[in-house]
């Protein structure tokens, strides 16, 4: 009712806290105050205002873990799909971390950037071949998602999905133009990282597909 009364008496939705340099809704959505949110949003509070982070209502929603307003700013037509917290995590990635197919699919048909880096260099599907989401995997390189960016110390999706033993994931990777003979910073393939973490079978893959090309 005070949020309301506010709005109505033509109070700026978006006036940011003094101590925080936060709008009304990113304190919101880091609460998890789900009827503060939506009367925000219907009183026409900018959903892409950014907190002194980065972070937009949505990030800090998916930082706290509160799926609920989540789901009300990715509903929002006007939302920003590309804003970066300042480690460059984007709402896809933390959506292919976790993975969440239906809200990665949703972010890729409205036009997110699927190879956007964060600060360590890497991108979404770095973070999908890492938590094991095949699903995920395949949206992401049906949109384009580049196989072979390296991260900052040179590891590649490939890499990832070696070190953990997801051998779909893996073969996936490599029918989509994966390079296995990309080496990181200190000269290890995708194939030696597998052997290290004692995948041997997906060792023998991914050293048969290095004789390959």
């Amino acid at each position: 009712m005070a949020v309301n009364a506010f709005l109505a008496a033509g109070m700026n939705p978006d006036v940011k806290d003094e101590s925080r340099g936060e709008t009304a809704l990113i304190g919101a959505a880091t609460r998890g105050d789900m009827l503060i949110a939506k009367t925000l949003v219907a009183g026409g509070a900018d959903v892409n205002a950014k907190a002194p982070t980065g972070a937009n209502a949505l990030i800090r929603a998916l930082e706290n873990k509160h799926e609920d307003i989540s789901a009300l700013m990715l509903a929002k037509p006007d939302l920003d799909l590309n804003t970066q917290r300042a480690d460059g995590t984007t709402a896809l990635m933390i959506y292919a971390a976790r993975g969440k197919e239906p809200e990665v699919a949703q972010l890729l048909e409205r036009g997110a950037n699927v190879n956007l880096q964060d600060a360590e260099g890497d991108t979404a599907l770095h973070r999908a071949s890492q938590s094991g989401s095949l699903g995920i995997v395949k949206l992401l390189l049906d949109k384009s998602g580049n196989p072979n960016i390296q991260n900052k110390v040179g590891g590649t999706p490939l890499m990832w999905a070696a070190a953990f033993g997801y051998r779909e994931i893996a073969e996936l990777l490599l029918a989509r133009g994966a390079n296995p003979r990309l080496k990181d910073e200190d000269g290890v393939t995708a194939s030696s990282w597998a052997t290290k973490n004692n995948q041997s079978d997906l060792a023998k893959v991914l050293r048969e597909a290095e004789n390959k090309k």
